[in-house]
């Protein structure tokens, strides 16, 4: 009897490896022969140059609640592109993300390949010289690496209200927001807690902060008396920059968090004028949702 049943428990092991195998194998093999389907495009009746800019909706405070988002439509702005926001919930590009963009029947993904395509696509000049390009660059990769899983790990507990803003701009029922913002926000939470620890590893809350303010301060000395981070204009690096500090400091005011306390302390005042500017030169009063 023994053995019988370890003769069928061993079976049992080896077809359900055999099927899990074949559940990869067999859709990849498909898919190869098959051939890669066409895109389909969201926005069917496109107009040439016009770049259409697929995003998480943002609120009455703020173009966006996605630093990438804002940092692509900052692009836009600042180098005159035609662009048309297009809220969505629903709609990802190829790398099953936001933003992505349409631009004469093709899209492109993630927020620096975008900006990368853009770029080649209108011979745009995103910084004065090499060196400047050198230097905005590794800004650039700090601030969507590490800095922003450090403002997302001080604002864990806060997920269920900005959650609970964007179902309110997308014009979900008041009844429900409570149930979607602690659901959702939950749910946030947890997905965000994994990315953060295994993006910079694990560590206690105090120093998860104390990593935090290193890097604004850090930023802020960088900056020093420049009105912008390379200089008197602005480059493809503010725009970075202003999507990971603006989408977390003016999207969800009633959120407030670590990222708040700081930037509102007399500490990092340069940083906060900074900011400032930066909406006021790119976005001039344009910061905001629009329906």
């Amino acid at each position: 009897m023994f053995g019988c049943d370890c003769s069928c428990l061993h079976s049992l092991f080896y077809w359900t490896g055999v099927l899990s195998i074949a559940s990869k194998v067999v859709p990849f093999l498909l898919k190869t022969l098959k051939g890669q389907k066409p895109i389909e495009l969201e926005e069917k009746n496109w107009k040439r140059d016009v770049v259409y800019l697929y995003q998480l909706s943002g609120t009455p405070t703020a173009s966006s609640t996605s630093p990438y988002c804002i940092k692509v439509e900052a692009f836009c702005r600042l180098y005159g592109l035609a662009f048309e926001r297009r809220n969505t919930l629903s709609a990802r590009g190829d790398n099953n993300l936001l933003p992505f963009i349409e631009l004469n029947g093709e899209r492109h993904s993630d927020s620096q390949i975008i900006l990368r395509r853009l770029t080649h696509i209108f011979n745009l000049k995103s910084y004065p010289d090499d060196s400047s390009a050198s230097i905005g660059h590794a800004i650039d990769r700090l601030l969507d690496n590490h800095t922003a899983n450090l403002i997302m790990a001080a604002k864990l507990p806060h997920y269920g209200k900005v959650v609970e803003a964007m179902c309110e701009a997308n014009g979900l029922p008041s009844l429900l927001l409570p149930i979607i913002s602690r659901v959702g926000g939950f749910q946030l939470e947890r997905k965000k807690r994994v990315k953060i620890e295994t993006t910079l590893g694990k560590f206690s809350k105090s120093e998860y902060e104390e990593l935090l303010r290193n890097d604004l301060l850090h930023l802020q000395i960088f900056l020093g008396g420049k009105e912008f981070l390379l200089g008197d204009r602005p480059t493809a690096v503010d725009c970075t920059a202003f999507g990971q500090f603006a989408s977390n400091y003016y999207a969800v005011p009633s959120a407030r968090f670590l990222l708040h306390d700081l930037l509102d302390s007399s500490e990092f005042t340069p940083l906060r004028e900074y900011l400032e500017r930066v909406k006021s030169s790119i976005f001039e009063d344009q910061f905001r949702d629009s329906k």
